[in-house]
């Protein structure tokens, strides 16, 4: 019974606090506000995580470069990943994330005007125009987070990692964050109904990795060298929030 009351009381107030975000999002990403779209963001993540009794840390934010945008990348368990997410990065920052998202009535809406970054994930032209228009924000105005492994990890273990988030840094010329979170799978497992109350979860960022001066010949050195990244930084995130294989 408690598990039910703690998921219906979790559930519930992520739902409105989604819904009371998303209009403001909307609003305020439509004035041209998005460093005060960024702040309610920010508390609509440490918000919903609180509201599911999620204990969170993140470690290396240190590594995040004050200056300029940059490409994150990142492993993928949840969708708590993006409360996190913008609960810890303190950087003006979007995701590219699967085009159905877009579809949600008025949080889809305030993920497109707020300059989130829709595609099918099946590579094809309607993607590649996506990500070239990427290029231009990345440059101009935007930080990009990417979930390398392109879908949400059922166990736990990495997937190999597609080539999207090498290939926008490159052609945009800006530094590669790579960095990891656990323990959220454990929040709500994919395809689960009941939130596990009191997870502990980590977050850990590594250095950046530079870009200046690769082509995108590169970009399959650069996605294995990401990928090797992140799964270093995995680890040291699977031992802090407790889900050690």
């Amino acid at each position: 019974m408690l598990k039910v009351l703690q998921t219906l009381f979790a559930g519930t107030a992520t739902v409105g606090l989604t819904g009371v975000t998303s209009a403001t999002v909307t609003l305020l990403s439509g004035l041209d506000q998005h460093p005060a779209a960024d702040k309610v963001l920010g508390a609509w993540g440490r918000s919903a995580l609180a509201a599911a009794g999620v204990r969170h840390e993140a470690f290396g934010l240190e590594n995040i470069p004050k200056d300029g945008n940059v490409v994150f990348v990142s492993n993928h368990q949840s969708h708590f990943d993006a409360m996190v997410n913008f609960a810890h990065i303190d950087k003006h920052t979007r995701y590219v994330a699967k085009a159905e998202l877009f579809k949600v009535p008025v949080f889809g809406r305030a993920m497109r005007v707020a300059g989130n970054i829709p595609v099918q994930r099946t590579g094809g032209a309607d993607d590649r125009a996506r990500l070239q228009e990427a290029v231009t924000a990345l440059r101009e105005r935007v930080s990009v987070l990417f979930y390398a492994e392109g879908t949400r990890s059922p166990d736990g273990e990495l997937r190999p990692f597609k080539k999207g988030a090498a290939t926008l840094a490159i052609q945009a010329q800006v530094p590669v964050v790579p960095m990891a979170v656990s323990g959220t799978r454990l929040i709500l497992p994919k395809g689960g109904r009941a939130i596990q109350w009191g997870q502990q979860v980590a977050l850990v960022v590594g250095k950046p990795v530079p870009t200046e001066g690769l082509t995108l010949d590169d970009r399959d050195t650069l996605t294995r060298r990401l990928e090797e990244a992140v799964a270093g930084l995995y680890a040291e995130a699977r031992q802090r929030s407790g889900d050690i294989p």
